[in-house]
């Protein structure tokens, strides 16, 4: 029997599964898919929860908190009010400069014009929303601001790296051990994290911890889409997207609750910690195992499989059925070989755009969402809900408009969206109640985007580099998450101008769209050649 090999990838890494080409062994024994699957698929799917939770962190951990420099003992006499009065020039915000307080305390009535300016040395923070946060544990302000942006680029560039060196370390080792590995890291490193006193020691934990995230990420992906098949390799990518959304509601009711940063990250890693047990209650994947020549151990788990999926096979027929594979690896194109023909140079550039857009709008929105006005907690939380009901709504859609049309559907729903924030004005109604919601259902459109896109890009790349080209372009969006935190400052300097420009980007998304082929209902390419004439 002549094999082949299948690859699948997300923006972090790549994995390769490689199966017969003219029949599927492990879908012919345990069927496309039963409780076996279902059991799997919802473990897997699972792990999206603390993926949320790590990526989207900074919400809570850097929220927007006010502050202004302390008041000096020789100011004792004067109330808080009035020390922030007489010290902060009216140009700034926030007082990182204020006026010298040696020539203030003898002479406070004295032209503020004459008196210079001098850099504030200890601040205060307004606890009354959040009791500590990494800002004013550390003095994340001012001069320092920037390391709160530099926080989120390390944990998504720590996503990427350990998305391809968990996947190597899975191609050769298996996916259950790698993935034991790295909710164990994950979770030691989110306790560390919790107590560590230093920044730049928090931050070296925090790299570690995001290795671990991509891994799992990989991982759990890889796994959920080698134990189905048939249609179900359709609608379990999509679905498995679903408890992301649902993750950032519970970080946002943890967050309520506790009010502060350690507290919340010390919860994280105690919920992380029970993902543990998936070392009693996941197998190694059978497709590995028979790819790898170890049929003893893919047989016995195979029957394991095919018995809780009601499907019984004498166990002389299953070793005649795996005695028949010889595996034999082939190697697919590089990256860089869809660049050099002029039709998949074009589709892998509007790709890399469309992704390089789906990530910026996506992880700048989920750090802007406190800026939205009202409540941050019920914005988090309402966001991630609704969201879920659109990764849910998308599995539907898909299957009934094609990939490209659900995808541009939904982006148009996010655009809107944006454009009603720009509309609608802060504080005109109750807890800002409309533009949360236009909030929630611009992260719906967002979240039911996602994964058709990225079942999109998979079919428009030939098999042989499937998993090359998807995880190519996707790490565009993991790029676009490094620089959300600068995007988000901009408001700063214009109320709205972060909305602006994601509105922007939104349609930029949907222009990029118009020239892509729709792959609904048409025979995927499995070589370069038949790609490039798609």
């Amino acid at each position: 029997m002549v094999t082949k090999v299948r690859t699948y990838g997300t923006s972090g890494g790549s994995l390769k599964c490689r199966e017969p080409n003219s029949e599927d062994l492990t879908a012919k024994v345990v069927g496309d898919f039963g409780k076996w699957q279902l059991n799997i698929s919802l473990l897997m799917a699972l792990l999206k929860l603390p993926l949320a939770w790590y990526q989207l962190n900074i919400i809570f951990m850097a929220p927007p908190q006010d502050f202004w420099c302390a008041k000096p003992d020789s100011f004792s006499n004067y109330s808080e009010e009035e020390w922030r009065s007489l010290c902060s020039p009216d140009v700034e915000e926030h007082p990182c400069l204020i006026y010298d307080p040696d020539i203030l305390v003898t002479a406070p009535n004295m032209d503020r014009s004459l008196i210079p300016l001098v850099a504030c040395t200890k601040f205060i923070y307004d606890q009354s929303l959040f009791r500590r946060t990494i800002i004013s544990d550390w003095n994340l302000v001012c001069t320092k601001h920037w390391l709160i942006h530099l926080t989120q680029c390390v944990m998504m560039w720590g996503v990427v790296v350990g998305g391809i060196l968990f996947g190597i370390v899975a191609d050769k080792y298996g996916r259950k051990i790698p993935l034991v590995v790295g909710l164990v890291v994950q979770t030691i490193a989110s306790y560390i994290v919790s107590v560590i006193p230093w920044y730049w020691s928090f931050l070296t934990v925090w790299f570690v911890l995001a290795l671990a995230s991509g891994g799992i990420g990989i991982i759990s992906f890889v796994v959920c889409m080698e134990v189905v098949s048939g249609k179900y390799r359709t609608t379990i990518p999509i679905l498995y997207q679903l408890p992301f959304g649902l993750g950032s509601a519970v970080m946002a009711s943890l967050a309520y609750w506790l009010r502060d940063w350690r507290k919340l990250e010390f919860a994280l890693a105690t919920f992380s910690s029970l993902f543990l047990l998936y070392w009693f209650w996941i197998p190694e994947s059978p497709r590995w195992l028979l790819a790898t020549g170890q049929t003893e151990k893919a047989i016995e788990i195979l029957r394991e499989a095919a018995k809780k999926n009601g499907r019984n096979y004498d166990p002389i027929y299953l070793k005649l059925l795996v005695g028949k594979l010889k595996p034999q690896i082939s190697k697919g194109p590089g990256f860089l070989a869809f660049f050099k023909s002029k039709n998949m140079r074009a589709k892998t550039l509007l790709l890399s755009v469309s992704w390089f857009c789906t990530g910026l709008s996506f992880y700048t929105f989920a750090q802007y969402i406190g800026l939205i006005g009202g409540n941050i907690f019920l914005a988090v939380a309402l966001s991630g809900i609704i969201s879920a009901i659109g990764a849910m709504s998308s599995a539907f859609v898909i299957t009934k408009t094609g990939r490209k049309t659900t995808v541009g559907i939904y982006q148009l729903l996010t655009a809107i969206c944006f454009v009603m924030l720009l509309v609608v004005p802060k504080d005109l109604y109750v807890n800002n109640w409309p533009r949360l919601l236009f909030a929630g259902i611009g992260f719906a459109g967002m979240a039911g985007s996602i994964p058709a896109l990225y079942l999109f890009s998979g079919e428009l790349f030939p098999t042989i580099g499937r998993n090359v080209g998807v995880s190519g372009v996707t790490t565009f969006a993991r790029i676009a998450s490094m620089i959300a935190p600068a995007v988000v400052s901009l408001e700063s300097f214009a109320a709205n101008l972060p909305v602006i420009l994601l509105t922007i980007v939104s349609f930029i998304q949907m222009i990029v769209l118009l020239p892509l082929p729709e792959t609904k209902d048409t025979p995927l390419p499995n070589t370069l050649r038949q790609a490039e004439q798609f």
